[in-house]
């Protein structure tokens, strides 16, 4: 279960490990939710939440584990969350072209901790890229991903996470106290849909029997 969280986790971790809160969404799309972030999304998807980034309680846990680490600047902004009826095909092809051409004053982050976009994306349940600034105060790490698959190719994760969710509190404490003391979260709040993982499980799970795919937008700058 751990695990599961930790690998579920690191997909955050790669662009800085981001602390996210996640407001709850309706099965279908809401309203008009305002884009807080600069960055393009692919046209005509909807934007169905958005919610605040914030590296400041991951690096305080690193810290009280070793006083001594070396970290990066804090980083604050925004998650967003759409949903689109695209393909991933299509999806593809727009990440291709924002890395030929990427919005202004960005350019792609070639790392080796950045997703790549693959031949095949369709085949794979989702591509992602990450993008910088040349003096790296901002990031934008996008991903595009169909829910349906991802949930059809980690089920026995998924199984997991609603056995532990749905064990009493008192048998959950250790697990989540071990947690905490070293990623300074702990399992329950990772799996809350408040929390950074529990914000990606409420998305796959909201449109895991759907026709549509999910973007992701992380975009953060260098916290003053």
């Amino acid at each position: 279960m751990l695990a599961a969280a930790i690998a579920a986790g690191a997909l955050l971790c790669a662009c800085g490990g981001r602390s996210v809160q996640h407001q709850a969404a309706s099965d279908q799309p809401r309203g008009h939710v305002t884009n807080p972030s600069g960055f393009p999304l692919y046209p005509q998807s909807v934007v169905t939440t958005v919610v605040p980034v914030d590296t400041a309680q991951l690096f305080a846990a690193i810290r009280a584990a070793d006083p001594k680490a070396s970290l990066p600047p804090n980083f604050r902004g925004h998650e967003v969350i759409a949903e689109t009826p695209a393909t991933l095909k299509q999806l593809g092809a727009w990440i291709s072209t924002l890395k030929k051409v990427p919005p202004r004053g960005l350019h792609e982050e070639k790392g080796d901790t950045t997703p790549r976009a693959t031949s095949s994306p369709e085949s794979d349940g989702g591509i992602g890229v990450q993008f910088a600034t040349a003096n790296g105060d901002r990031s934008v790490f996008l991903v595009a991903a169909d829910p349906k698959r991802i949930r059809e190719g980690i089920g026995p994760a998924f199984a997991l996470i609603d056995s532990y969710t749905a064990v009493p509190e008192m048998v959950r404490g250790p697990i989540d106290q071990q947690s905490k003391q070293q990623f300074g979260y702990s399992v329950t709040e990772m799996l809350d849909a408040k929390s950074p993982i529990g914000a990606i499980i409420a998305e796959v799970k909201k449109l895991q029997n759907t026709d549509r795919r999910a973007i992701v937008v992380i975009d953060t700058s260098r916290a003053q």
